[in-house]
């Protein structure tokens, strides 16, 4: 008898174990809602498309390129795709965060009000410890090209490497355990679920490439950033809307637009292999 993925998560509540992910109902980690899968328009996805394909003559050409030419959100309110005008101050004073969802941990406060204290060069000796440098944030632009050139290189050898040997689901054994997998927080709608990639998202993109319908991936992994289970029904509770730092309806907001896969407000039209818009 097959056990169901919410069963999976009441009946190891805590405790780490790998479960068959579908890709399409995995999502890039962060709020922007994109899937992977085999309709991905996720800008690995179409990129490594590009690439394989050779449609590519350079960098400057690919999907991925595109994409942080054209998401460049200045404040976590505007990458959040919440309203600036009823926004937080908090969250219309900080930039972009790797780690910060509606659901997050209390500890996302400190960047939070240090942002809002500090202006101009004051903000540069803290970004390695608030996350945020010109890659930290993957999810929003721009970038230099060097680093979009070494993210398609890493799906290109990804993708050698799986159509050669087959899709290891280890990475290297020097790696810690919870690094030598896909990694991914559920997110629970009644009896649903989805999943955001939070470590292997090369891997997720390559293997949408390649036709694959699922992925093996490890649940219920414990980290400072938040929830690694994050339910909606739960939402009056998230330190973020206890604090009033993001309201309720905009919190349920996110988490319904990311679970069904679609893209904040202001969100470009994504380019697809070929050269075409979404």
């Amino acid at each position: 008898m097959d056990i169901t993925i919410p069963e999976v998560l009441a009946q190891y509540a805590n405790r780490p174990c790998i479960v068959a992910c579908p890709l399409a109902h995995c999502r890039w980690f962060g709020p922007t809602g994109l899937a992977y899968g085999r309709e991905s328009l996720h800008p690995y996805v179409q990129s490594l498309l590009q690439s394989l394909r050779g449609e590519c003559r350079s960098y400057q050409e690919s999907c991925l390129a595109h994409y942080w030419r054209s998401w460049t959100p200045t404040t976590l309110a505007q990458s959040l795709g919440l309203d600036v005008a009823s926004a937080h101050p908090l969250l219309n004073a900080s930039p972009p965060l790797s780690d910060f969802m509606p659901w997050g941990a209390e500890t996302q406060f400190e960047a939070l009000r240090w942002f809002a204290s500090a202006s101009g060069p004051r903000r540069r000796p803290l970004r390695a410890k608030t996350g945020v440098s010109e890659t930290a944030v993957r999810q929003v632009g721009p970038k230099p090209d060097w680093f979009g050139q070494q993210r398609i290189q890493h799906l290109l050898s990804l993708h050698r490497q799986i159509a050669a040997q087959g899709y290891r689901q280890h990475a290297p054994a020097s790696l810690s355990y919870k690094r030598q997998h896909v990694v991914v927080d559920c997110m629970v709608r009644g009896g649903e679920v989805r999943f955001l990639v939070a470590n292997g998202q090369h891997r997720a993109s390559v293997l949408s490439v390649m036709g694959q319908e699922s992925v093996p991936a490890l649940i219920n992994v414990s980290h400072s950033r938040g929830p690694s289970v994050i339910y909606r029904s739960e939402a009056e509770n998230w330190p973020l809307v206890r604090q009033g730092i993001i309201a309720l309806p905009d919190a349920l907001d996110v988490f319904d637009r990311v679970f069904e896969g679609r893209q904040p407000h202001g969100f470009p039209t994504l380019m697809r292999a070929g050269g075409k818009g979404a």
